[in-house]
């Protein structure tokens, strides 16, 4: 990652999730790409996984990322949720590895939010910002994808979460 200015590199950020991965590419203050790996709910967990894991390398095929910036989820005690997302996030880094991506910078979503807008910032705030930080002439959508390229965006601006 140092041997590369980051106003010039390509930057995916990723937003993880099971049913619905937001990413965005950009370099410098033009986006890219942006969008969302959506799963079927009513489809085997293989399936999904595979699914993500062969739109992830086809993303990195097409848009050659030259960092990949991941934000880490949060989980309260009760999220069902938890245990999907983490298989993602697994399949995620190792399709990544497999395209020889492996150094990442992992954020938090308050440092993402700081980033963009401010901290406790709100989705529709955070799409505000993005549009107008790459010049969008309308906000991203979903907001999915809204959040990956912010994710983009606060690791080009030198957010970094200490998780290894």
């Amino acid at each position: 990652m140092d041997s590369c200015d980051l106003l010039n590199c390509v930057i995916l950020g990723i937003d993880p999730a099971i049913a619905s991965i937001g990413f965005g590419a950009i370099r410098g203050n033009h986006a890219l790409d942006y969008g969302v790996i959506s799963t079927a709910a009513n489809v085997p967990m293989y399936e999904r996984l595979s699914q993500i894991r062969n739109d992830i390398h086809d993303l990195c095929s097409m848009l050659k990322p030259d960092i990949v910036a991941m934000e880490m989820p949060f989980f309260g005690r009760e999220n069902t949720n938890a245990n999907k997302v983490l298989r993602a996030m697994g399949v995620i880094e190792l399709t990544l590895g497999d395209c020889g991506l492996t150094e990442f910078i992992f954020l938090h979503q308050s440092q993402v939010k700081a980033a963009v807008a401010q901290y406790g910032a709100s989705k529709f705030e955070i799409k505000q910002a993005v549009m107008h930080i790459f010049g969008l002439p309308e906000p991203p959508s979903p907001d999915d994808s809204a959040d990956g390229l912010a994710i983009a965006y606060a690791a080009q601006c030198g957010a970094r979460a200490n998780v290894a």
